[in-house]
């Protein structure tokens, strides 16, 4: 059914054949579209244009554009209702002092017409015609980037695989790679948080109050007012509906990037934060190594969905930009697409600690590699072993399996609520969880990269969600809980073919099919091979690695994971034919200047519980 809205008086809009003959752009007075364009099939996509600071007419410009469901066509730099910061739609603040800058609306959202359908195909083939639109306007040399966070970033890496003809580079960041795995259903376990309260809250507040509100109430835009009368939704594309499902489906898989990834055909940057609460920390790093035959440079951090889009990043992201774009050389080498893959510019930078003290917010050390997982990286197993230790030595003899209750989810964490928040009974140890402790470590200590958890578990019922959370704590006794991996029993079978790999063969990111799942027996012990997501982190002298593994948490920042499993008593085991280890990716921090330690609650994003 379509969506109807009600239309401002007739006498109180602006005439569309103003908005349609304008070229040279002088900002409206309220946030609005300047053009329409209409794509080949009919539809109307609504932008927003805005020209350079120093503008020149007859001067022909780079442009920078991103298209998005939120505000889009609507854009005026700033989110929507002026509230959370600039976020994506910092768009033109960042880039119009030499740049074009063109914000677009979805089809079937703000002020574009048509149907929506969430990371299509055909709205990423809306993102190419625009593109090419753009190429022959007269303000335009050309020469055209693509930029864009969370909504904007994934349209616009869809957009990127269609190849537009005049599409130079981009920089995307809070990618979601894999919508069942990544986000959804990660290992399996369903997350009824961040998922459903974007799509059934979030998007439509600033799809509506952002987009179709601006152009309709603030911009008085009749054909705004025509186009969001047209609105549709197909019930069975409505990623509620597909999401009731725990098993993975051509639906999701038709809205997943990596399966467009190598259609990636222009140098292309990518960011991600390892506590990222909205799209997850897995996409980003895993579409980073399958890209390929291209210029690529990732950035990756601890931090959440907003720190992708902070001055450090920021000014790695511009400066990509200017690169392939105006020809300013920013340090990421040169490309022609005719040299070999093996010759293509590829580079990675860690911002270790990213966070605020007495020297402002930044990162406190910083990493460059050529790859990912890094070419340095010195990959360790860290075993559990008996009395709730963590060692690197394996056992060597028989040892006592640890239980723990796994029923309703008791733990609960959000950095948002702050250091001290939820009781006792949300934080402490408990019978429903089993942790491993290292040695404190004597000397400065990095992990960066993917981490795998290996157990060997049994459970008394017929599955059940084991959750692995890796957590740095201090010798005051404080925990910062770094990162966590999570699977469902019965989703345990993975494909060692389509998994990725070390040069040895050993798995550090299994492919699970998530599509015929298996019930266990009771009490027969399993090899499980856990995916945990990657992190970047260092250890200081005296801080040790804690290891907890319990049932999946009722609140895990915006993550709810909803219990899809009967209670039991789960058992860990660790002895000469069990060795449940974790293999941790360890880097040298040689070439690294750290400053001091930053205190409990200083890193962005990462919980920190005082002891």
């Amino acid at each position: 059914m379509p969506v109807t809205r009600k239309a401002a008086p007739a006498a109180a809009l602006l005439s569309l054949a103003f908005v349609a003959a304008s070229l040279v752009l002088v900002g409206p007075a309220h946030a609005g579209p300047t053009h329409y364009v209409t794509v080949s099939d009919g539809t109307q996509i609504a932008l927003n244009i805005k020209m350079p600071d120093d503008f020149v007419e007859g001067q022909p410009y780079p442009t920078v554009f991103e298209m998005s469901g939120y505000d889009g066509g609507s854009s005026d730099g700033d989110t929507p209702f002026g509230v959370g910061g600039e976020g994506s739609r910092g768009l033109t603040k960042i880039f119009n002092k030499e740049y074009v800058t063109v914000h677009a609306s979805v089809r079937g959202t703000g002020c574009s017409s048509g149907e929506f359908d969430l990371f299509s195909w055909r709205s990423a083939l809306d993102g190419r015609e625009v593109i090419e639109w753009i190429g022959e306007q007269p303000w335009s040399n050309g020469e055209v980037g693509l930029y864009g966070h969370s909504y904007g970033g994934i349209t616009g890496f869809m957009i990127a695989a269609t190849q537009p003809e005049n599409l130079e580079a981009a920089s995307l960041s809070g990618l979601i790679d894999d919508l069942y795995r990544g986000i959804v259903y990660p290992g399996g376990v369903s997350n009824y948080g961040f998922p459903l309260l974007w799509t059934g809250g979030i998007r439509n507040v600033y799809d509506v109050g952002g987009g179709s509100y601006d152009g309709i109430v603030e911009n008085q835009d009749e054909q705004c007012a025509r186009n969001t009368a047209s609105h549709s939704r197909t019930v069975l594309n409505d990623p509620i509906v597909q999401g009731l499902s725990d098993t993975d489906n051509t639906w999701f898989q038709a809205r997943s990037l990596i399966n467009y990834v190598d259609r990636i055909s222009v140098p292309i940057h990518i960011a991600g934060a390892h506590q990222d609460e909205q799209t997850g920390p897995r996409g980003p790093y895993h579409l980073f190594e399958a890209v390929d035959g291209v210029p690529k440079r990732l950035l990756m951090s601890n931090g959440d969905h907003g720190t992708q889009t902070s001055p450090p990043f920021q000014a790695d992201r511009k400066a990509w930009m200017d690169h392939w774009i105006r020809g300013i050389d920013g340090g990421f080498g040169s490309w022609r697409p005719e040299q070999a893959e093996s010759d293509q510019p590829t580079s990675v930078r860690v911002f270790f600690e990213m966070g605020t003290d007495g020297d402002g917010y930044g990162p406190n050390g910083v990493k460059d590699a050529e790859t990912f997982p890094l070419e340095d990286t010195e990959w360790s197993n860290v075993y559990l072993r008996e009395g709730n230790a963590l060692s690197f030595d394996a056992p060597t003899t028989t040892e006592t399996a640890d239980q723990y209750f796994s029923g309703s989810p008791r733990q609960a964490w959000s950095y948002q609520a702050g250091p001290t928040a939820g009781s006792e009974v949300a934080t402490a140890d408990g019978p429903d969880e089993v942790q491993y402790r290292s040695e404190p470590f004597t000397e400065d200590t990095a992990l960066a990269g993917p981490i795998t958890a290996t157990l060997f578990a049994s459970s008394t019922a017929v599955d059940t969600e084991i959750f692995v959370q890796l957590i740095d704590e201090g010798p005051d006794g404080s925990r910062s809980y770094l990162q966590r991996g999570m699977l469902k029993a019965s989703h345990r079978e993975y494909m060692p073919t389509l998994s990725d790999k070390l040069a040895d063969g050993t798995i550090y990111r299994p492919y699970r099919p998530h599509t015929n799942p298996t019930t266990i027996t009771p009490t027969q012990v399993y090899e499980y091979l856990i995916e945990v997501f990657p992190v970047s982190h260092v250890f200081r002298p005296g801080h040790r690695l804690v290891v907890k593994i319990h049932t999946p948490p009722a609140v895990d920042s915006y993550y709810a994971y909803v219990p899809r499993r009967p209670a039991g008593i789960n058992s860990i085991y660790h002895d000469t034919e069990r060795p449940s280890r974790l293999m941790l990716p360890f880097v040298p921090l040689d070439d690294v200047q750290l400053g001091p330690e930053r205190p409990c609650g200083s890193q962005d994003s990462v919980r920190c519980i005082p002891g």
